[in-house]
This record gives structure tokens, C-alpha cells and sequence, in this order.
């Protein structure tokens, strides 16, 4: 038997599985909470990641197994962004940086740099950069460029430290093999880096600062390698604290919402893949090169070799229901869902009714707009409250806000050219919501196929770990053997279509009405 480990960071959490890649079975997992979650300003520990990394190695390597493991890989959030001196410490975790805000990791949904992010998207659409094209038209401050740019403008003792800076998945890849390894999706979609025109050119980043450009590509120099390719051997002194063999392969990192395709097997025209859970990711793949305006990320090999890899989403799903639990919901409620055993969301999902009926609107910009358009500085409102809403009603509301926002995206996409005819879902609330997995159907009007499977990322990842390790010869291969085979069903119903298409069309226009009174 040869197995592999995959280990899948989320934002509040990480969670490993060891899998036989003969049958993808699931022999061991593990989730673990970060001790201290999500920190003030969207920063993240340090200790928490790399404390956790060695816990999920330890029970994933145990004894029963050790001798079987053949690869490992690693995905995370992104752009989750770790700087490190030369001798690769996290800049936050040197004495004289301690508490330092600029010296720590910054989280992807971190949007400090806002001022920077609109600096470099103006500058580039005046110098008709390339690299903007693929980007949508736009520069997020979740972005590589905008939060160095952060730190050199706030803290230049912190910024003269830096000697490389890592997205998540790449930092710990790093740690894992000693290797300064750079993974194609983490380089084209979030620091402005593609195959086949490079790094931005000098003269524009030398026009955001003076000397940026030789600073910029030291901090992100490394070979950059696709999805499934090996990044190096897990080092030696983690073999043997891990009883691990010394051939083992460690593969190229993978941001997070990138692994979903191949763990749930869309990978014919037409298919989408959809991450429900803090955040909304969506993924396709073209066999062409489409830049869509409002899209911000197209990338060669982004997913897969051969491919053209369309990333989009949604920043605030999870947190935004969160949100509302904690500063929004009546009391009453949550005594309710005491009383009776079950959660708050169950709740209130069993007073809706009708829910094609709903004349309420919202925007579901709590942390403001990743993509269509991309502007973090975006605010949410809700519109249609009365005397008579009730708690039901405005939950209603967000739900139906994020089905709507997710096929803003569709219809912008599909408006290139861009088949898509299926939603393959995963995550957290996917996995467990399917009040919300049906309206996707009824909304989209697509059929939606949600995996049975509780840790598809960490799923994803391990295909990625066979195939750099030489198991299979194909994403494609490994798929046949470990995917997610089993999925839950949600279509759309006819009863109620033109109903639906007017919630649509009405949550179209509030949402264009928001954005222009944002800017106001």
C-alpha cells in the first residue's frame, strides 16, 4: 500500500488526512482549531501554523502507517502573506519585532493596504501594464504588491528585514523541504507573476516606489513550478523525527480554493467548482486564454498544465452569517436553539417559507468586493425591512445575497464564452447546508453536485501529493482511483423559475444601485 498526506489550512483551522492512493480511502484526519483564531487587524500566528503543521505530521506519520507514505502537500489560504529574515523566521517572530503589526502575517481578508492597492492599479492602467489584463482590470489590497507596499511605507525597519516573502501554502511548503519553491497558482493570481510575461515590468514598479522593482522580485525569487510537481524532499531532520522514509516527495503548495477540481472530478468542459465556507471561491478551466473585465484572475497552468485557470469569488459568506449571529440576532432565538438541541441556522431555516417570495435584497459586501467589481472598500446593505421582517426573513436574505452575488460571476463569465453547465460544490457550509445548496440550483438554475465528502481540500491536495511523487502520471489518474465519487444532488425546480429569475433581477439592480452610492 502507498498513501499520501494532505494537510488543508483554512482560515480558522487546519485539518490533515492520510489517504490510500489505491482506493482513496481515508485512514487517518485530523482537524485542529488555531489557538489564537483570527487576529486584530486580520494577522495571523505564526506559532499557530507551524505548531499545528508539526501535530497534524506527527498523527498523520504514526507508526501503523509511516513506512507507506510516499508524498505530502500542503494548501492554504490566499494571499496569506509570511515575510522571513534570511535565515527563514517569520519577521514577527524575532525579538526585537515582537508585536510589531507590519512584522506579522497578514491574512488574506486583511484590506489595510486599500490606499496601496489603488495607487498600483492606477499607475498600471495609465502605463497599460499587461499583467493587468489578467487580473481582471484590477489590483486587490488581499494581493502581493499592495501589502509589501504596506510594510515599506510603514515600517522600513520591518521591510529592510524582509528576505523573501511567501504566500501560506508556499511558506510552509518551504519549512516542509528547506526549498525556496514558487507554486504557479500563488505567483500568477496573487503577485502578478505569469509564465509567459513575467514579474510586472521595472519601470512600472519602480514608478510605485524607487528600487521596488529589484526589492519585489528578491522578496518572491524561486522557481516557479505547477500544481503537482515535486517541490523537494521532506527534509531530513523531519524524516527522522517523523519515521518518515527519506525519498519522501513534498509537492508544489496550492492555494486553497484551487484543489476543489480535481478532488471532485470537474474536469470536463462546462464544469465549475464552487468553495463554500468563510469565503466563496469559484474555479473553471478554458482551453483558451479569456481575460474577462471584472474577473480577477486567469492564469496558464493556474490549475492544471495545458489549461487556462479562472479563479473568482466572494469574500464574506461564512463571516458574513457569522456576523449576524453574533451582533443581529434576537435572543430569543438562540434560546430557542438551545432549548431544542440544534443549531441557530437550523432554526431559522425551518421558519422560512417560500422563499421565491422574498421582495428583501441584499449585498453581500461585509468585507467589501472581490470580484464584479473588485473594490474592498465596498459596504453591504439590506433593503425591504419592515415592521414586520422577521429574524427568518433577513437570514433569508444573506443566503440568497450570496447566490446572488456567485451568479454575478457566472453570468460575467459565461458572457465570455466560458461554458458552464454544473457547479461541483465543497467546504464547510456546502457539506452542511443543503437549504442553501438548493437555492444555488434554484438561482443559478444549474444543477449543483456536492461532494460526500467532509475534507475535500485536504482531498485535493493529496492528489497533487501522488502525482508529484510519481504514483500517478495525471491529476486525471489520481482522480480515477481517490476522487470524490459520491455527491448530493440539488437541481432546479420549473414551479417557481420566473420567480426566481425576478429575485435575480432585482438583487441585480440593488446591487448596481449600492455600488454607485458607494462612490458617492
Amino acid at each position: 500500500m502507498k498513501t499520501v498526506i494532505g494537510i488543508d489550512y483554512g482560515t480558522l483551522s487546519a485539518r490533515g488526512v492520510l489517504i490510500n492512493t489505491e482506493n482513496g480511502e481515508t485512514l487517518l484526519k485530523k482537524s485542529i482549531n488555531y489557538p489564537h483564531g483570527v487576529m486584530e487587524g486580520a494577522l495571523a500566528s505564526s506559532e499557530d501554523y507551524l505548531t499545528i503543521l508539526d501535530e497534524l505530521m506527527t498523527y498523520l506519520s504514526c507508526e501503523k502507517y509511516r513506512d507507506t507514505v510516499k508524498g505530502i502537500c500542503v494548501d492554504a489560504t490566499s494571499l496569506t502573506l509570511v515575510c522571513v529574515d534570511e535565515n527563514g523566521t517569520v519577521l514577527a517572530d524575532l525579538p526585537e519585532f515582537k508585536g510589531r503589526e507590519q512584522a506579522q502575517i497578514k491574512l488574506w481578508k486583511r484590506h489595510t493596504a486599500e490606499s496601496q492597492a489603488q495607487e498600483a492599479l492606477s499607475l498600471a492602467k495609465e502605463m497599460d501594464e499587461q499583467f493587468i489584463k489578467r487580473t481582471g482590470s484590477t489590483i486587490s489590497s488581499e494581493w502581493t504588491i499592495p501589502k509589501i507596499l504596506e510594510i515599506r511605507d510603514e515600517d522600513k525597519e520591518v521591510y529592510g528585514k524582509i528576505d523573501l516573502a511567501f504566500d501560506l501554502c508556499d511558506f510552509l511548503t518551504y519549512k516542509l523541504t528547506g526549498l525556496n519553491k514558487r507554486s504557479v497558482g500563488a505567483m500568477s493570481y496573487k503577485s502578478s507573476y505569469f509564465l509567459d510575461i513575467g514579474f510586472p515590468s521595472d519601470n512600472y514598479l519602480n514608478s510605485l516606489r524607487e528600487g521596488f522593482a529589484e526589492e519585489y522580485k528578491k522578496f518572491l525569487r524561486g522557481d516557479v513550478i505547477s500544481y503537482g510537481e515535486k517541490a523537494g524532499y521532506l527534509k531530513e531532520e523531519l524524516c527522522e523525527k517523523y519515521g518518515l522514509n527519506r525519498d519522501t516527495v513534498v509537492a508544489s503548495g496550492v492555494i486553497d480554493g484551487h484543489t476543489s477540481l480535481i478532488a471532485l472530478g470537474a474536469l470536463k468542459e462546462g464544469d465549475g467548482t464552487l468553495v463554500v465556507g468563510t469565503s466563496n471561491v469559484l474555479s473553471l478551466e478554458s482551453k483558451e486564454m479569456r481575460e474577462i473585465e471584472g474577473i480577477c484572475g486567469i492564469a496558464e497552468g493556474g490549475y492544471n498544465k495545458g489549461k487556462f485557470g479562472i479563479e473568482a469569488g466572494q469574500n464574506c459568506t461564512g463571516d458574513m452569517l457569522q456576523w449576524y449571529m453574533e451582533n443581529a440576532l434576537p435572543e430569543e432565538v438562540k434560546s430557542e436553539a438551545v432549548n431544542k438541541g440544534v443549531t441557530t441556522h437550523k432554526i431559522l431555516r425551518d421558519k422560512i417559507r417560500n422563499p421565491w417570495e422574498n421582495r428583501m435584497v441584499a449585498t453581500d459586501f461585509f468585507n467589501g468586493s472581490r470580484n464584479a467589481p473588485c473594490d474592498l472598500s465596498l459596504k453591504a446593505s439590506i433593503f425591504g425591512l419592515s415592521i414586520e421582517t422577521k429574524p427568518e426573513d433577513i437570514y433569508l436574505t444573506l443566503l440568497q445575497s450570496i447566490v446572488c452575488g456567485t451568479r454575478e460571476l457566472v453570468e460575467l463569465i459565461k458572457k465570455e464564452g466560458v461554458k458552464i453547465e454544473r457547479i461541483y460544490a465543497t467546504g464547510g457550509i456546502a457539506y452542511k447546508d443543503p437549504f442553501l445548496m438548493q437555492q444555488y440550483a434554484e438561482i443559478l438554475n444549474l444543477p449543483i453536485y456536492v461532494g460526500r465528502v467532509s475534507e475535500g481540500p485536504a482531498v485535493g491536495t493529496s492528489i497533487y501529493a501522488t502525482v508529484a511523487s510519481g504514483i500517478y502520471e495525471s491529476p486525471e489518474k489520481a482522480f480515477e482511483k481517490m476522487g470524490v465519487k459520491e455527491f448530493t444532488e440539488y437541481h432546479p425546480t420549473p414551479d417557481h423559475r420566473e420567480e426566481y429569475e425576478n429575485l435575480f433581477r432585482r438583487s441585480h439592480l440593488f446591487r448596481e444601485m449600492i455600488i454607485k452610492m458607494n462612490k458617492i
